[in-house]
């Protein structure tokens, strides 16, 4: 998975944190002037992707995290579920991680979409083999539950979570364990 989504038109040059102009050789600084939201997002942003750049990713995480302090945020919902589904900076946490790529889907991020996919699948198949159909059902509510809480009908949702991954083990050859998914699907 994609751990640097940059952000889009934005360059350190449009940071403006603490604002030096020149006049005549002498420096003046405008500290009495605070920065506008945008501008302290902007800037976090920023921060965030020289961090990621840098191989840096708890004080990446710390800059994305801010961000969303501020505001609902589709390039730090991204990185962040990326660390989250690659253990970078946070424990790895598949189900939080689809949590934060379904929020920057909902922000218009298609790819961010497909991503979550991926998380869910990855949750259920690492312990595929050590669970009973009703325990990979119990599995997929805790999912939906966490990562879909706007969902209409979860229980449909669950269904429909079960059937794709069924159908992804069955085109990737994993009969048997397609079989004990869609067994769950039942519940």
């Amino acid at each position: 998975m994609d751990a640097a989504q940059t952000q889009g038109g934005q360059s350190g040059e449009d940071v403006r944190a603490g604002e030096h102009e020149t006049h005549h050789g002498h420096e003046a600084h405008h500290h009495d002037k605070p920065m506008t939201p945008e501008e302290v997002v902007s800037s976090l942003l920023v921060l965030g992707q020289v961090a990621l750049n840098a191989g840096d990713y708890e004080s990446a995480v710390e800059a994305y995290a801010s961000v969303l302090q501020l505001e609902q945020n589709e390039v730090a919902l991204y990185n962040l579920a990326s660390f989250r589904a690659r253990g970078l900076g946070l424990p790895q946490d598949y189900v939080e991680a689809a949590r934060l790529f379904h929020q920057a889907e909902l922000l218009g991020n298609e790819r961010a979409g497909m991503l979550c996919a991926k998380c869910m699948f990855d949750y259920l198949h690492e312990a595929i083999n050590d669970k009973t159909p009703a325990n990979l059902y119990a599995s997929m509510v805790v999912f939906v539950s966490r990562v879909y809480p706007e969902a209409t009908d979860p229980k449909q949702e669950v269904s429909r979570g079960l059937t794709a991954i069924a159908n992804t083990l069955l085109s990737k050859g994993e009969r048997d364990q397609a079989q004990k998914v869609l067994r769950a699907a039942e519940f």
